[in-house]
């Protein structure tokens, strides 16, 4: 891990943390496994439930993908086991893969196909497909409630599939990340998708007049969008779990559809 994400990992791990909880205890009861993809240990994920002991759902489980901003390493997994628990809709397993690494200089974390990076034996879309299919091979799955969630570093791979001409997601969730249409699909397939853009107006990481156009040019393509912002600049500010709840709703709304 490079060092300066580690030590942005440590400054806001207690932020992360919801009022009176300590380190750890408040998700001891959330179950999360590592698994690899055929044993390729560069296709590696984490499957979380927040709720083990509790039947899957009729029609399946709802799998929320979150593919962590940062350096999108396995030390996001308890920042990712709390979305599954205070923030995830019921019925769904939360799955998080861990971003491989293909250089020790590697700038962009989670290249795709628009923006790839030297050596890469796959990228992310193809990912996440292989992941996608590694847990329907173990759990029955809804397949009308997958959603797909990142920020920052991993905000252009989300981007890149809400806009894709075929995606398995219904829902997207971009939060404090830059927009490139130039490395994206068209964005007039985003047409009648569902996504939640959040960004704070104090963001110096990642300028917020980007999330402002991802808003204006994914509304005249014709996407239903939600977007919030928050004060605190870049990072996960203020109240996160309630709204991101609020978005999960929001991409969950059939009437809205």
């Amino acid at each position: 891990m490079h060092r300066s994400w580690r030590r942005l990992l440590a400054l806001v791990s207690a932020a992360l943390l919801p009022a009176g909880a300590s380190a750890q205890s408040d998700i001891d009861g959330v179950a999360s496994t590592r698994h690899t993809v055929g044993g390729n240990e560069r296709q590696s994920y984490f499957l979380i439930n927040a709720a083990p002991t509790e039947p899957a759902p009729e029609n399946g489980y709802g799998l929320l993908v979150v593919l962590p901003g940062g350096d999108g390493s396995a030390e996001f997994n308890p920042f990712v086991q709390r979305i599954a628990m205070y923030a995830a809709p019921a019925g769904f397993l939360v799955v998080q893969p861990v971003a491989p690494r293909w250089a020790e200089d590697q700038f962009i974390i989670w290249p795709s196909e628009r923006a790839p990076v030297k050596d890469q034996q796959f990228t992310t879309e193809q990912f996440i497909a292989a992941v996608l299919d590694d847990v329907r091979a173990a759990h029955e799955v809804d397949e009308d409630r997958l959603l797909l969630m990142g920020w920052s570093s991993s905000g252009p791979v989300v981007y890149n599939m809400l806009c894709a001409e075929q995606t398995p997601f219904d829902g997207f969730y971009v939060c404090m990340s830059v927009f490139k249409p130039d490395q994206m699909p068209p964005i007039e397939n985003a047409r009648s998708r569902r996504v939640v853009i959040e960004h704070s107006p104090d963001d110096r990481t990642c300028p917020p007049d980007l999330a402002e156009k991802a808003r204006d040019d994914l509304t005249a393509a014709g996407a239903k969008v939600r977007f919030v912002t928050y004060a605190g600049g870049h990072g996960w500010r203020g109240a996160l779990y309630p709204r991101m709840k609020a978005a999960f709703a929001f991409l969950l709304d059939r009437a809205g559809r």
